[in-house]
């Protein structure tokens, strides 16, 4: 019975060579580094930060994986782009998607060490049989209640590389799942960034529209008093009406712009566009400084630090595992089986004696599987995974060229946009001083209203460019960082 010594003996056994076992594993590495029993701990600890290497970051024992955090936006508060990135970083999607992506990975890559594992299981088939029993002559009648409890166990031993290469394979895409994360996690900080300074820039430009409608107005206002002294003509009244009309004009085109960029960031930061996200002014933002290296550099630096190459690698280093677990299926697999149990029944045989009686019944077996023939399948399975090995191949360089070359554009942007913001200085430094000239030339009589509204359109069109030109800068900055591999959000 299930009860009875030898049942107890063999099941402390069982438990004393699983605790050998566990001990060995111990004596090897820690427990509390075993994928299988602490999957996160591989995967990245906070939805908000980069994942390291365990190389460069040592995994502290018994510390949590911290849970989704949502931020807020609280309305009427005005935010910087720190606040922004850290609010995006939280609330964010994307980073919500890759987090559990790569904490799934993680569990899987446990799940690949279970094969190294011997496996236990419990059966027993319990009830009631009513049989008939064939005699010459007659026949007899058997009632039988029956229980056959067995404890199994099976240990494969040696797979000839089958157990190696799926966890190889386990691990290199939980890595590449880790990389993943954490280029979106540079990507929503870009993305924020990228949304911050067009929301500035729009609202800029509101600033630049409404300083130009008063500009308007108050060439408007001259015009008409030159009108009522008779030194201006009625056409020059309109022409000046009519530039009042357009400023208003651009004024609601600016404001809407700056609804529509109060959308784009909210969507970048992950928070409902209701209430709008309001932001502190870049007046006081510096530029950028000078690139002090050379766009060679910032390539190698892309080479070694992106992320997204990193994962590609990964891949293909889990695609070269896969093609090696392939190749071990043509290889038998040699484990132990061992199972014990009690036949234990109580029948009652056609006179009114009963009998009750149980037996032990074990085993102890050292097995071969090999699988001679499948139909070609394990050749056609190798052949399939030295495919997708050369597909992962083929990603990663196409990877590494897209690369390079959206190093070399973001960098030679940057370089153009710098140049850009000079001259949209200087173009706003001679606006103003040719529109106060026409002006004063203008009220003294000696320039057309016509040379006058050309001077304030020139005025207001260079505005509205070094508004866009410095927003253009920044963005371009953000981008040489991003295309680096490098996170601002730290």
């Amino acid at each position: 019975m299930l009860g009875s010594p030898s049942y107890i003996k063999v099941m402390g056994a069982l438990w004393f060579a699983l605790l050998a076992m566990m001990a060995t594993l111990q004596s090897c590495t820690g427990l509390s580094d075993r994928p299988e029993l602490f999957p996160d701990r591989l995967a990245p600890e906070h939805q908000e930060r980069e994942w390291r290497p365990p190389s460069e970051t040592a995994l502290e024992p018994g510390r949590t994986v911290a849970s989704i955090a949502t931020g807020t936006i609280q309305n009427g508060r005005a935010y910087d782009l720190p606040m922004l990135v850290d609010i995006a970083l939280q609330n964010n999607p994307i980073t919500q998607r890759t987090w559990s992506s790569a904490r799934a990975e993680a569990a899987r890559y446990g799940a690949a060490q279970a094969p190294y594992y011997p496996q236990v299981a419990v059966s027993s088939e319990n009830g009631y049989a009513r049989t008939i029993v064939q005699l010459p002559g007659s026949f007899g009648v058997l009632k039988q209640w029956q229980a056959d409890p067995v404890l199994s166990m099976t240990w494969t031993l040696l797979d000839f590389g089958r157990r190696g290469a799926s966890s190889d394979s386990a691990r290199e895409r939980l890595y590449a799942a880790n990389w993943s994360f954490n280029r979106s996690i540079q990507d929503v900080a870009f993305n924020a960034e990228a949304a911050f300074y067009s929301l500035d820039a729009a609202e800029g430009g509101v600033i630049a529209a409404r300083q130009n409608l008063k500009l308007a107005e108050a060439d408007f206002d001259a015009v008409r008093q030159r009108v009522d002294l008779g030194l201006a003509t009625q056409p020059e009244l309109l022409l000046a009406k009519e530039r009042v009309a357009e400023s208003r004009f651009d004024l609601a085109n600016a404001e809407l712009m700056v609804h529509d960029a109060e959308a784009q960031l909210a969507v970048a930061v992950g928070v409902p566009a209701s209430p709008p996200i309001k932001i502190t002014g870049l007046e006081s933002q510096p530029i950028p400084r000078e690139l002090n290296r050379s766009v060679e550099d910032f390539i190698a630096q892309a080479r070694r630090e992106r992320p997204d190459l990193a994962a590609r690698g990964a891949s293909v280093r889990a695609a070269d595992a896969e093609v090696r677990q392939a190749r071990a299926q043509f290889f038998p697999e040699l484990g132990m089986e061992g199972a014990y149990g009690e036949n234990a029944w109580n029948f009652n045989f056609q006179l009114p004696q009963t009998v009750k009686i149980a037996q032990p019944q074990y085993s102890a077996m050292l097995a071969l599987r090999w699988d001679l023939f499948t139909g070609f399948k394990r050749r056609n399975d190798l052949i399939a995974a030295e495919r997708e090995r050369d597909v992962a191949r083929a990603q990663l360089a196409s990877s590494e060229i897209d690369i390079v070359a959206e190093m070399w554009r973001a960098y030679y942007e940057l370089e153009s946009s710098r140049s850009k913001f000079a001259f949209a200085q200087s173009l706003i430094d001679a606006s103003n001083e040719s529109y106060e000239a026409n002006r004063e030339t203008y009220r003294q009589g000696l320039s057309t209203i016509v040379e006058l509204l050309t001077a304030e359109r020139d005025l207001a069109n260079a505005r509205y460019t070094f508004i866009g030109s410095k927003a253009q800068l920044l963005t371009s900055y953000a981008s040489v960082i991003h295309a680096a591999g490098a996170s601002r959000a730290k």
